[in-house]
């Protein structure tokens, strides 16, 4: 129901917008691209208050995914600024890494997927070179998305030790800042980077025998996409 609502209300505004504007200043396309996500404060978090984590190394290592979906660009009558809202899907997330004095070795991913809402201001300095900032929505789509492996009796016990972490770990919704710099050719293809903060936290701790910490587990993302629009001004 919660996805419902939010899709409703992007249509409506997108409706909105293709109505208010004259049909000259508006392009569409789709959008494509590549990222790596990071998730703050992941060790510290599920390391707990597990005395047999002591004389341990754990690493956040960040996570590779992609990112794509539709956009709409409505240029500002006679400005060189533009909005941009989005409507995307994200694979995100974090893996961290663990090894003890004894040995013992584990991997643990988080892979999350987001449907992103959201819109840019974008500014046009000088020919298609823009710089934008904006906020996005992240609706979590996968919050139990885990990955367990370890070198621990040949990985007898990776299933089980998995779905503890599915039990005490959940991935919540998400929303960020994003910061972009981008450049559009003539030829209707788009180049854009972005960096996305994120304001929340997106891990949920529940009670489990293991206690893991309660803490803010933020995201960050730097994003690198490719667009093509299907109609230009």
């Amino acid at each position: 129901m919660k996805v419902i609502l939010y899709l409703s209300i992007f249509c409506c505004f997108f409706n909105t917008v293709l109505y208010s504007q004259n049909e000259s200043n508006i392009t569409y396309g789709l959008k494509f691209g590549a990222l790596q996500s990071k998730i703050s404060n992941l060790p510290e978090s599920i390391k707990g208050r597990d005395n047999t984590f002591d004389n341990s190394v754990m690493e956040s290592k960040g996570a590779y995914g992609l990112e794509g979906g539709f956009f709409l660009n409505f240029k500002l009558y006679d400005t060189r600024v533009a909005i941009q809202p989005e409507l995307l899907f994200r694979q995100a997330g974090e893996k961290v890494t663990y090894r003890d004095a004894l040995g013992k070795q584990f991997e643990l991913g988080l892979h999350y997927s987001y449907l992103q809402i959201g819109a840019l201001y974008k500014v046009y300095p000088y020919e298609g070179l823009n710089l934008g900032f904006g906020a996005f929505y992240g609706i979590s789509l996968s919050p139990n998305n885990v990955t367990y492996t370890s070198n621990e009796a040949g990985g007898m016990y990776d299933v089980a030790t998995r779905q503890f972490y599915k039990d005490g770990l959940d991935g919540t919704d998400d929303f960020s800042l994003c910061f972009a710099v981008g450049y559009e050719l003539h030829q209707s293809i788009h180049f854009d980077l972005r960096y996305y903060l994120g304001v929340k936290d997106v891990v949920k701790s529940n009670a489990s025998s293991f206690q893991f910490i309660e803490n803010q587990n933020k995201s960050s993302v730097i994003c690198f996409s490719v667009g093509y629009s299907f109609h230009q001004w």
